[in-house]
């Protein structure tokens, strides 16, 4: 579920969609819109003791003593959660979370994705390369003191400075983040561990059974778990990789309930959002949907394609794309449902409708007039002027970095290339051959999982794909100047002789001989630059490490190529982009202050920036569409009906089959004496979320969150109350695979599990 939004963060607007799903929210009593900040809880504890928990708030969030939030981790930074279930320092999360690690794990001797992994004691745990994980030690407002009596002038020495005290005696990482886009600051402070090892994941066809077809999707039945441990110095503190590392010893870990869950049930959810932009303006809304989605998908469909391709000439080839295809597959299942729920449900509309409301309540006071009148208007006059803007810079971030979409020569050449050229254009033979050094000292790494073929055709497509979609008043020079056949580049010189950097002369065409097109011209231009690019191939790049020469860097085409979009940007487009993004968060601040001046008796949430939140809601079912009603649960029986032999997406595995014929499936039935494997509940939450705890009213784990529903994937833009589910598996059936599939019982005897009652 984890992904990335790119230019949306340019295009942030404030309107609170807040307030529309809160009144929406009489048609579900059971859903409560918002990712709260936990040292603010006490404003929702009421409504929370009402719907159901049964825990003292100080047992949910206190630094002063053990919390369930001690017990709550952050993946690598942001991209996942996960949760303390053990005194050893064990963590579970989702599969898909570990992914990247199980695959750096993984070989075509010894598939770990395929097969899946159960250590069977800690000796036998494997290294996760550059993981981390991360614990909440501090979190604090910094308002006042950030933003001081010149109004945040000198905001960002006041944020140094509180960073700086937060960690001169430990060995804490902290920052200071802001949220109601300048209004309010936080000051958050981490204790961060780098040695993680892998404990156990089950084979791909329990922990990604449905694979990218089920993917926001219910029903769903997928087992999308895994274990990790977490490692520490003889003195429980972080540690570098060390044979000598022992488990951390935390201050909290979360027992786990058999009792499973009924509809109504109270739950929770602690964990690491990534991003939402809740708060966008119609305008904005209509841009996502209108254009800058239906790009993404564009771009990403087309890469997909190619990975598909690449993947299917072996194994080793679909081992090393394993973790970058399901990552891509993601976000391009994401901007579809997106754009789909946006549209079907004409958000746009009901944004418009409540800007009108806005406009009406500040014209109404002439001192609110003053201050709000023009917002609207100024907002609808930006986002009039930026739709060009707007689609230059997706085609100029996805071809120059995205990490999936630009192809590998374009990034090595930009990060890498780019940057040792001053260093060897001064001539400074020491700092060469540091620079060269450092090069040489990574080129297995840069070309890793590298595939020519399938990189040449994304720089080709990327290259040509600028040129078609990029508005003609906004198209870079370079373009033309190949057309022409006049764009500086290096030409093959003979053989013992320098190659020099050419200007080269439009050819007259001969006769009989058909015209190119432009785009022709392009296509065989790209193919002769990947042809001649230092960074399209590790034997040239290491020939030119051997003998670096400033002119060889300067006649490199896809250099010139990167270097000529730069100038273009800086000269064309740059500071527009800039005034725009600048007046944006002026006018959005502004307006989350009216927004709450307008209702000051309701409680704002602030979108998500990847810091610890709490959502609260129920287990509940929905109705997708007319006449159709989803229960709140699956079972092992939808995996049986779903199952196809030898299907990529759909296979089960034998001995998952053999449990199944016997019903072997010791204490996690349900009372209803089926084995449930997924559920429903109406807590908030978005990429980042994945991995983190779903919690019942006593505050024990029944659950861990990989994924939402379909018609919850326009949620992270504007939420929909009766349809917007969290898709959870049933920590039951995480248990039973762990127990029943894996006999893993190291792994089982490390738990506190609550059996309580079978309802």
């Amino acid at each position: 579920m984890q992904f990335k939004k790119w230019s949306l963060l340019l295009l942030g607007l404030v309107f609170t969609s807040a307030l529309l799903a809160q009144e929406k929210a009489s048609y579900n009593p059971g859903y409560y819109e918002g990712m709260w900040l936990p040292i603010k809880l006490d404003k929702n504890y009421s409504e929370m003791q009402s719907e159901g928990i049964n825990l003292p708030l100080d047992l949910v969030y206190d630094e002063s003593k053990p919390s369930l939030e001690d017990a709550v981790v952050v993946l690598d930074g942001g991209s996942c959660t996960a949760e303390v279930i053990s005194e050893k320092g064990l963590l579970l999360t989702n599969h898909h979370c570990a992914y990247d690690g199980i695959a750096a794990l993984s070989t075509a001797e010894s598939d770990l994705l395929t097969d899946g992994f159960w250590a069977r004691s800690l000796s036998e745990e494997r290294v996760i390369p550059d993981m981390t994980v991360s614990f909440l030690i501090h979190m604090e407002e910094v308002t006042e003191i950030v933003i001081g009596e010149d109004g945040g002038a000198d905001a960002e020495a006041r944020i140094e400075e509180l960073v700086a005290k937060a960690t001169e005696e430990n060995n804490y990482e902290a920052e200071v983040r802001e949220v109601f886009h300048g209004s309010e600051y936080y000051l958050y402070v981490y204790e961060t561990f780098r040695d993680v090892r892998l404990v156990g994941a089950p084979p791909s066809d329990i922990g990604k059974f449905g694979y990218d077809k089920d993917n926001w999707e219910w029903p769903r039945h997928t087992g999308d778990f895994s274990l990790l441990r977490v490692y520490a110095n003889a003195d429980n503190e972080p540690a570098d990789y060390s044979e000598s590392n022992v488990p951390y010893k935390p201050k909290a870990f979360m027992p786990i309930s058999l009792e499973g869950v009924d509809e109504g049930d109270f739950t929770m959810v602690m964990g690491y959002p990534g991003s939402t932009e809740r708060y966008l303006t119609s305008y904005a809304v209509s841009l996502a949907i209108d254009q800058t989605y239906q790009d993404y998908i564009d771009l990403m469909g087309n890469v997909a394609k190619l990975m598909e391709a690449e993947m299917a000439k072996s194994d080793s080839n679909r081992i090393a794309l394993a973790s970058d295809y399901a990552s891509l597959m993601n976000s391009y299942k994401y901007y579809i449902g997106a754009s789909t729920m946006l549209k079907r449900n004409d958000i746009p509309a009901e944004r418009r409708a409540s800007e009108d409301a806005f406009q009406a309540w500040a014209e109404a006071d002439p001192e609110r007039k003053e201050k709000y009148g023009s917002i609207v208007n100024d907002i609808e006059g930006l986002f009039g002027m930026y739709q060009d803007i707007d689609r230059y810079m997706t085609y100029l971030q996805y071809t120059l970095g995205h990490p999936f979409v630009a192809s590998r020569s374009m990034i090595l050449t930009l990060s890498q290339l780019r940057r040792l050229q001053p260093v060897i254009a001064q001539g400074d033979e020491t700092a060469i051959q540091e620079g060269v050094g450092l090069m040489e000292d990574q080129v297995d790494e840069f070309y890793k999982n590298y595939f020519p073929q399938m990189d040449r055709q994304l720089f080709i497509d990327n290259f040509t794909g600028f040129y078609r979609k990029v508005p003609e008043n906004l198209r870079p020079e370079v373009y033309q100047q190949i057309i022409d056949g006049t764009f500086m580049m290096e030409e093959e010189a003979e053989e013992g002789k320098k190659k020099k950097k050419k200007k080269k002369k439009k050819k007259k065409k001969k006769k009989g001989e058909v015209e190119m097109t432009p785009e022709q011209k392009l296509e065989q231009w790209a193919n002769n630059a990947y042809d001649n690019a230092i960074m399209s191939s590790p034997d040239r790049l290491r020939a030119f490490l051997a003998n670096p020469k400033a002119e060889t860097i300067e006649n490199d085409p896809i250099l010139n190529y990167i270097q000529g979009l730069i100038a273009h940007y800086r000269t064309n487009v740059g500071q527009k982009d800039a005034t725009f993004g600048f007046q944006i968060e002026l006018l959005r601040k502004d307006y989350i202050e009216g927004q709450r001046e307008m209702y000051p008796d309701r409680a704002f949430y602030p979108d998500a920036n990847s810091t610890m939140r709490l959502t609260y809601g129920k287990v509940m079912p929905y109705r997708p569409k007319d006449g159709v009603v989803y229960d709140y649960f699956t079972t092992m029986e939808g995996i049986m009906e779903k199952y196809v032999p030898g299907d990529p997406d759909y296979d089960v595995p034998e001995k998952l089959r053999k449990l199944y014929e016997t019903e072997d499936y010791g204490k996690y039935l349900d009372k209803d004496g089926s084995l449930h494997v997924c559920f429903l509940t109406t807590n908030d939450i978005t990429g980042g979320n994945s991995g983190s705890p779903v919690i019942n009213a006593k505050g024990e784990l029944i659950g861990c969150a990989f994924d939402g529903n379909w018609e919850s994937m326009c949620g992270d833009i504007h939420v929909i109350p009766e349809l917007n589910r969290t898709i959870v598996v049933d920590i039951r059936y995480v248990l039973f695979v762990i127990d029943k599939y894996a006999n893993a019982q190291n792994i089982i005897s490390e738990l506190r599990i609550a059996e309580g009652e079978s309802r």
